[in-house]
């Protein structure tokens, strides 16, 4: 993704388009599992996105917006592709029980039911998380195109810090409305609602970790307190996750970091020293 960015903004972007596209097309020629098991196809296509909106002007959150497009796509493809009994979904299945069959007969796990229904339940959620997948592509590649082209003499602008980072406030009306969507009956709505709150349930996570950061950031918190502090929201990985996501959801009603929508900008300096580099 850094690559295909870094040089859309050397040789332009007429001229890294072709080679930017060329991956995503040879993967649509190969199997299924290629698309859905790897990120490298569509990689070089969010570069080249990136690209169009910094040669636009655009700023970082809606760069990683223009960029998020492949992600968005994919997962609208899989979630019709993998729906009933349409082929690639039962190609899939039956390759990945097979192989589950294989590891429950080695490690002596009657559970193989069990196992096959996890499947299922991770083929519904497989359209969020491709979406994540590549989102997070995004904002890595973004992130070392931004370390190199300073040095290579090709600016892009600036990432906002981890500490500032902020979900549009429109966005929890589309989590109500998803949350909304569970109610109905089994079918395509409520697949398209369930992975909505996935996605929108990880970003306010994301959010919620991103006040955490600034709280550490503001209290001048030394090294080893936000290594232990990250620590245990990793091993407490299952409920850090819904208290981060309840603690973004409340950033956004209350906005206790008074940022509101400058998204991109950092926190109001208060003259001391910044205590960390964000990544």
């Amino acid at each position: 993704m850094a690559a295909a960015l870094l040089g859309a903004r050397r040789f332009g972007v007429r001229a890294a388009a072709v080679a930017a596209c060329l991956p995503l097309l040879a993967s649509l020629v190969g199997s299924l599992e290629w698309i859905l098991l790897s990120g490298l196809a569509p990689a070089p296509l969010i570069g080249l996105l990136a690209a169009i909106q910094v040669e636009r002007g655009r700023r970082y959150g809606e760069i990683l917006l223009a960029a998020s497009l492949p992600g968005a796509l994919l997962a609208l493809f899989l979630l019709f592709g993998l729906r009933g009994e349409s082929w690639e979904r039962g190609e899939l299945v039956a390759g990945v029980a097979a192989s589950l069959r294989e590891v429950a007969a080695n490690a002596q796990l009657p559970e193989t039911e069990q196992l096959e229904q996890l499947v299922e339940l991770t083929l519904r959620l497989l359209p969020g998380m491709a979406y994540v997948s590549l989102l997070l592509v995004a904002v890595l590649g973004y992130r070392v195109a931004e370390a190199l082209g300073g040095r290579l003499g090709l600016p892009v602008p600036p990432a906002s810090p981890m500490r500032s980072w902020r979900m549009y406030e429109m966005s929890i009306w589309a989590l109500i409305i998803a949350l909304a969507g569970l109610l109905v009956d089994d079918g395509l709505m409520r697949d398209l609602a369930i992975n909505t709150v996935l996605v929108l349930g990880l970003l306010y996570a994301v959010q919620g970790l991103a006040l955490v950061r600034h709280l550490m950031w503001r209290i001048g918190a030394q090294r080893f307190l936000e290594v232990l502090v990250y620590a245990l929201l990793a091993f407490t990985s299952g409920l850090s996750l819904m208290f981060l996501a309840l603690l973004g959801l409340g950033d956004t009603w209350f906005d206790w970091r008074r940022i509101g929508h400058r998204k991109d900008e950092p926190p109001p300096d208060d003259g001391r020293p910044d205590q960390e580099i964000d990544t």
